[in-house]
Formats: C-alpha cells, structure tokens, sequence
C-alpha cells in the first residue's frame, strides 16, 4: 500500500494565542510544525522566547532531582507503572509548578551540603585515624620543652628496630621514647638539646623518620581524639538530617515528574516557535498533517480566533513519511526504518515484508524450545513492563519471531536441537533413541540437509516473485503498463516455461518465448533497430542476477543448520555425566549456559540475514527509498499523559 497522503497545514494567528494553540496541536500528536514559508518581508523571524538555557537547567535539575529522591521514595514504582494523570496548564497555575522547582532547589541545596559533610567526614576520620596511635601520649602537641631541650612528637616504621634508633644517636644529645603506635606506624617522643635536634633529625630522617602533621596543636592526643570524634558525631547527625529531609521530599516526588515532562514539552514548544513567522500582532505556522486527521486538527483550530487552510502539497514539495499498517505488520516499522523510509507517495512494503519476514525468521531458527522463550520473555514483558511505542513494537516484532519459530520447530523436529533423543538415549538409557526417535513433522534438517537447501531456494523464489509482483502493481498503478509487461511479464513467462521443463517437454516452448520477449523488448526505448537488438541481449544478462540473488537464500539453510548444530553439541555436553545425581546437575548447568548464549547469537545472526534478505533481495526489486519520517511535535509523556 501507498505510505499515509499528508495535507500541508497553514495557520495564521494572534501573537497572544501562540502558546495555547501549540500546545493544542501539540496534544493532537499529529501536526508536523515546519519553518514557515514566508519570505517576502510581510513577516519577521520568529521571535520565540529565549529562554532555552533556563528550561533546559530547569530539565538537568528534575534529573538530578530524580536521580537523588528516587533512592528515598516509598512508592514502589516499577518499570511497567502507570503514568500520572495530570493538565499540565493547571500545574503551572496552581502553584505545583512554584512548588516543584523549589523541590528542585532545595534538593540541590542539600546535595551540595552531603557532598560538603562527606569531605569534612573523611577529613576528620583520616585525622582521627593519625591521631589513635598517639593515644598513650600525655603531652600537649604543642609543648616546646625546656630551656635547653626540645620535645618533639614523630614517627618511624614499625619494622625498624629500636636497637638500630640508639645507634643512630649514640653520640648525639637527643633521646627517643616509644609513647604509641599501630601496626603501620611507631609512635616517639624525641627529645634533644637545642643544638642537637637538627643532627638528630637528619640521622632518623634516613631510616625513615617523619614529623607528625599536627605537631604544634593545642591540646595533648587525647583531647585532640575527643574533639575529633565530636567533629564527626555533628557531621554524622548533620548527615543523617540531610538524609531525613531527602526522605520527606522523596514523598513529593510526582511534582518533579509532571515538572520533567512540563519542561520538556515547554522546550518542544520553544522550538517550534522558531519556526513561525510574526509581526508584532500575528503569527504564521506552516505543518503537515495526515490527511485523515484533517478533521481533528479543524476542530482543534477553530476554537481559536485564526484563520487556517488545509491543502494538498504542491509537486515540488516533499511531505514526511507516515506509514500506517495493521497490528501485525506496524511491528515490523522499526525494521524497514532501519533500512529507509520509502519515497512520499510509493509503495510501503511493510506488511508483504512483515510476511517473509516472519517465514524467513522461522526457517532461520527452527526450534520449538527457542522460540517458546522468545514468545515467553517478549510477550511477558509487554505485559509486565507496559513500554513505550518503539520497545513495544520491538519486543512484539520478536515475540511473533518466536510464534514462527515455534511453527517451523514442530516441522522439523527441533527442540532445543536434539534434547528429546539425547535425554532418551544418554540421560535414560533408551538405546539408540537419537536415530530411532523421530519428532519431525515435514524431515529433519540435519538428516536431509538437501530437502532443506531445497525448501530455502524455493522460499527464495517465491519472495523474489513477490518482489517483481510488487513492482508490476507500482507500474501498472503508474499507468506504465509496458514496462511492466516487458520488464517483468516476460521474466514470469520464461521462469514458468523453465519450471515446466521439468515436467514437460513442451516447457522449452514457454521459456524461449520468455527469452525471445526478452530480446525484443529490451531495447524498446533505442531508435536504432541494432542498439535495440543489442540491449535485448544485453538483458538477458539479468538472468545473471536473478541466478545470484536465489543463491542468497542458501543463508537460511546455514543459519538454520548452524543452530541445530550448536544445539546438539550443548546436548551432548550436558548428557556426557549419565543418569546420576552430578549428571543432573551438570546437564541443567550446561543446557541453561550453553543454550542462553546459543539463543541470543542466533537470534541476533537471523535478525542480522533477514533483514539483509529483505534490504538486498525483495527490496532492490521495487523500493524506492528516501522518505523522511513522519515527526510530530508531542508533549513528553515519560512520566504523566494529559487528561
């Protein structure tokens, strides 16, 4: 089907009105604002607030503040919450909005004070931890000594001898008593004469001697330990105050969500304003809207004093790109996207491809047991974790992968590989079980790989017709009924006469008259009856490339052998301990590692050749990329939905 017909929207408006009728179009969620095309001079730039730098201090600020209360908050709030129900016009009028910020602000306030008390903390552990040592130590730090000797605190390592210390000052008048010390440090009181302390100090220095950083504090260690032990007792109950309002705050917590999303649907709104035109007086915006929403944005606009129009785009205007496809195939967006969007006004592909892609899948990873935990944990946590739109259509994209592979599991025999032979014949003695015990519906890949390479060429070709019949059904719409009876009419007619080759001998007929519509068609547009003859040669070099294109879907045989093989050889290893206790413990051990791990790279190789199969294949048949997505402008919603 063709992507969503857009309308191009154009809205001419008081000045006054600007915000309300944004936020109007902006609750809508379907009005795509562009830079207003006016250019003749009638209308100034817009002159949109500049507060940009405010709003988005104001959004850093929730998030810190978020970030903070969050660890407070009784509320128990899960991934999957609801969201508030709120008017966000009303929460700026009635002073939540005031009352939010100030939340913010005093938040801050109070993280600034923990980060202070938690370096004033460490401050004085790290004295007091200095200081413990010296607890034996009666005098003052700041003592001098007498008249004539000197008095100083210092320490030594605790792996040097004391003999070693009288050594170093036999002949020096100072004197080294042990007063305290730990097992990382020896604790001394060093007195000397006045004129000796400086050789006493240089001898001890080298064996590794150090004076202590509080050496002239008033008080001796125990008054300094108790003032220390103070200093910190007021901190920990300045902390503990912090924590207890951080706690009352957290119970406000909503406030800060609605002010989140208030903030950041005000900044949409800023920058949406940028793109209008004004005079003092009015405002111009210019948009695009779904054509089926022309309606809804009517009604919207009418209840504004403004004057509006709703008109096709012209032929040199390129509209964005809204793809519109039922529940199945919208999962599948994300895909394509990746890919591009298509062109305005050519075919979306998405649902056909959704189809393949959803066969494809299945014949990729064929496995009973892997898909039912793709279904189980995709599935549940839609359920459980109630995501946004685009986690939505991811997990339930995969979760339908699943379904497929389910299917194609139960064709061909596969659950989680081998697991029912292999837990016959090794875990419970059935003899032979792996070759006698058949689970397949259709054939057993690994047993019949040829049967399989068949199936995924014959997959091969029936997409790659679906992607000539595409195109077919572009052109004839186009009204180009020529080309599309010579460009690909003529290959299905020499495809068919090959496939009844093999039943008929008269089959031959059939594809030389696809060959010889070939040759006289494809030089049709040359004037020259040789170059016409020599370019209905010449594409019969497609042939070429069709050949190449089917031998691609020779992946799905490799990427469905590859699992299958993994699979078994995990089977194997967890079987290998027998029937015993430690056998069983074993086996879950190694199914649970060996088939998660063999799960996520598969799923993660099918996606990758899928989605090339679809990129490469079925899309170079037909697609006409370059489209640019459908963005409307939308309050943010993380937290709150408007009523």
């Amino acid at each position: 089907m063709a992507v969503v017909k857009m309308k191009k929207l154009s809205v001419f408006a008081h000045k006054r009105d600007a915000d309300k009728l944004l936020h109007r179009l902006m609750r809508l969620r379907c009005v795509e604002i562009k830079q207003s095309e006016i250019e003749d001079g009638s209308l100034s730039p817009g002159d949109a607030e500049r507060g940009f730098a405010e709003i988005e201090n104001n959004i850093a600020g929730a998030v810190r503040c978020l970030k903070a209360l969050s660890k407070y908050s009784e509320r128990k709030k899960g991934l999957g919450a609801a969201r508030i129900s709120v008017r966000l016009d009303k929460f700026r009028s009635d002073g939540s909005y005031a009352k939010a910020v100030a939340i913010v602000g005093e938040t801050d306030e109070i993280l600034a004070k923990k980060e202070e008390l938690k370096g004033a903390l460490a401050k004085e552990r790290a004295a007091l931890a200095s200081l413990e040592p010296w607890q034996e130590y009666d005098l003052p730090f700041n003592y001098s000594g007498t008249e004539k000797t000197v008095t100083i605190p210092v320490t030594l390592p605790p792996s040097v001898e004391e003999g070693k210390i009288n050594e170093l000052l036999l002949d020096v008048e100072a004197y080294l008593e042990r007063v305290g010390g730990d097992k990382s440090v020896a604790c001394y009181a060093l007195t000397a004469h006045v004129s000796a302390l400086d050789e006493a100090l240089r001898r001890l220095g080298g064996a590794g001697m150090l004076r202590v950083p509080f050496e002239g504090a008033e008080g001796n260690a125990a008054k300094l330990i108790a003032e220390r032990k103070k200093a910190i007792a007021s901190a920990e109950r300045a902390m503990d105050e912090a924590e207890n309002r951080l706690r009352e705050l957290a119970k406000d917590i909503e406030y800060i969500e609605i002010l989140y999303d208030a903030e950041n649907t005000r900044l949409v709104s800023e920058k949406a304003k940028k793109k209008l035109s004004s005079t003092e007086q009015c405002i111009h915006l210019c948009g695009w809207i779904p054509e089926n929403e022309s309606e809804r944005v009517s009604g919207a606009l009418s209840k504004f004093n403004c004057a509006f129009e709703i008109e096709d785009p012209s032929e040199d205007e390129e509209p964005p790109v809204l793809l519109r496809n039922n529940f199945f195939a919208r999962t599948f967006e994300w895909v394509l996207g990746m890919y591009s969007y298509p062109k305005y006004g050519t075919y979306d592909p998405t649902f056909i491809m959704s189809i393949f892609y959803f066969i494809l899948f299945g014949l990729m990873f064929a496995d009973v047991g892997y898909g039912f935990i793709l279904v189980v944990g995709c599935f549940g946590a839609l359920k459980l974790l109630n995501p946004r739109k685009g986690m939505r259509n991811f997990l339930a994209m995969f979760g339908y992968c699943g379904i497929s592979s389910m299917i194609m599991g139960v064709l061909f025999g596969a659950y989680f590989g081998n697991l029912p032979q292999a837990f016959s014949e090794y875990m419970l003695g059935v003899e032979g079980a792996s070759t006698t015990m058949q689970t397949a519906v259709l054939f057993d890949p690994m047993a019949d790989p040829m049967s399989f390479l068949i199936l995924s060429l014959a997959m091969g070709a029936v997409h790659l017709i679906a992607g000539m019949a595409v195109q077919f059904y572009v052109l004839c719409r186009k009204g180009q009924w020529i080309d599309a009876f010579c460009d690909i009419f003529t290959w299905w007619l020499t495809f068919a006469g090959i496939g009844l080759m093999v039943l008929f001998p008269w089959g031959k007929y059939v594809a030389l008259a696809g060959v010889a519509s070939i040759v006289l068609t494809g030089g049709r547009h040359e004037k020259n009856v040789i170059m016409k003859l020599a370019k209905g040669l010449l594409a019969l070099y497609g042939a070429v490339n069709y050949v190449a294109d089917l031998l691609s879907y020779s992946r799905i045989l490799a990427l469905g052998l590859a699992a299958s093989v993994i699979a078994q050889v995990i089977n194997t290893m967890g079987t290998m301990g027998g029937p015993s206790v430690m056998g069983f413990i074993v086996m879950v051990l190694v199914f649970i590692v060996g088939h998660l791990l063999n799960l996520v790279i598969n799923v993660l190789g099918t996606f990758v050749h899928t989605s090339r199969l679809q990129y490469i294949e079925f899309f170079g048949k037909f697609f006409e990329d370059g489209g640019k997505p459908f963005t409307p402008s939308e309050p943010s919603d993380k937290y709150t939905t408007e009523q």
